[in-house]
């Protein structure tokens, strides 16, 4: 079951993280008014991991473990490779940034975070933040649990709050990431409201991850810009519930749209051009900062990024993805056999 509506949300959550890199920085005098709006672009990462939720509780059902595991590994991972080649060679070229290959090794597996080793492209901790979420998705799995949803999402809840008011337990973050769990959690709510009907815990489960999320919102506001105001606070809790509106309206079929290649393209742009959007973007707009205006830069940049996102979808996710994942499940099936 594939929602069309998710690929052009994914894009725009996509877009809005890029603007926010690329106009709402301090000294661009062209985007000075364009930056009262796209200040609020780092949404754009609570959207994805809701997003996530949704995708993940949809791709685990009625798949082992394995299947789980090798269907993401090969998500992820591809494209991931290729995007920290692609940020090493910009970075190095426009930036004059090197990386040695303990770091690339490290950041190649996702678990540089662990080992205390810096993100190549500071992007990369929503990866983590992702990578985390689908372990524990996985040892639902594996333990034969995941069906029991209302035990785990129960659980997951309680110790999200206990988590945000007590800062306990204090080794929750090394698990799955307490302070954006609500938005993976709202994601899961709305496939089991689409799938099993609005439930009195389904709908709990919505309005308490809802709660959560307005309050990371409100608390996370100057983590992203300096000096917010009260109005940005109320602002940013605003997108999320709109956010959550429009999540509402696609999975109760009020909002549906007809199957389209550019939409399925656009969604298909997203991994890749939030993988190399950041560090690699940004090397550039300040190598050519001062040789072109602000928009023409950042435009340009723009165009390179989604024509780079497009190579790496069509020479790497389809090439070498999908060939992968099947001989990744044919090698188990055949261990199991």
């Amino acid at each position: 079951m594939r929602l069309v509506a998710l690929d052009l949300i994914r894009f725009f959550a996509a877009m809005a993280v890029v603007l926010y890199h690329y106009t709402a920085r301090e000294g661009f005098q062209d985007f000075s008014a364009l930056a009262s709006f796209t200040k609020f672009g780092y949404l754009g990462v609570p959207l994805f991991f809701i997003i996530s939720g949704y995708v993940i509780a949809l791709s685990a059902k009625n798949r082992t473990p394995i299947e789980f595991a090798v269907s993401r590994f090969v998500r992820l991972y591809p494209a991931f490779w290729c995007g920290i080649v692609f940020t090493v060679i910009v970075t190095g070229y426009f930036a004059n940034v090197s990386f040695d290959a303990i770091t690339i090794l490290a950041n190649a597996t996702m678990l540089n975070d662990y080992l205390n080793i810096a993100n190549i492209d500071g992007v990369y901790w929503t990866l983590q933040a992702e990578l985390k979420f689908y372990a524990c998705m996985f040892l639902l799995l594996a333990f034969g649990v995941f069906e029991r949803y209302k035990v785990w999402l129960t659980a997951w809840l309680v110790i999200t709050t206990t988590f945000l008011l007590l800062k306990q337990p204090f080794f929750m973050g090394w698990f799955i990431s307490p302070y954006y769990s609500s938005f993976f959690i709202a994601g899961i709510a709305f496939y089991l409201i689409q799938n099993e009907g609005k439930t009195r815990f389904n709908l709990t489960a919505l309005f308490a991850s809802l709660i959560l999320s307005a309050y990371m919102a409100y608390q996370q506001v100057g983590s992203f810009f300096n000096s917010p105001s009260e109005l940005d606070r109320l602002i940013a809790i605003m997108i999320i519930c709109c956010f959550y509106v429009i999540f509402w309206t696609i999975v109760t079929d009020r909002l549906v749209l007809k199957k389209r290649n550019i939409y399925i393209t656009l969604g298909a742009l997203t991994y890749p051009l939030y993988l190399i959007h950041g560090f690699a973007g940004s090397a550039i707009i300040d190598y050519y900062r001062f040789s072109y205006s602000d928009t023409v830069i950042v435009t340009m940049t723009i165009v390179f990024m989604l024509f780079s996102s497009w190579v790496i979808h069509v020479a790497i996710e389809k090439r070498i993805a999908s060939p992968m994942k099947r001989f990744l499940l044919s090698k188990f099936a055949s261990k199991k056999s």
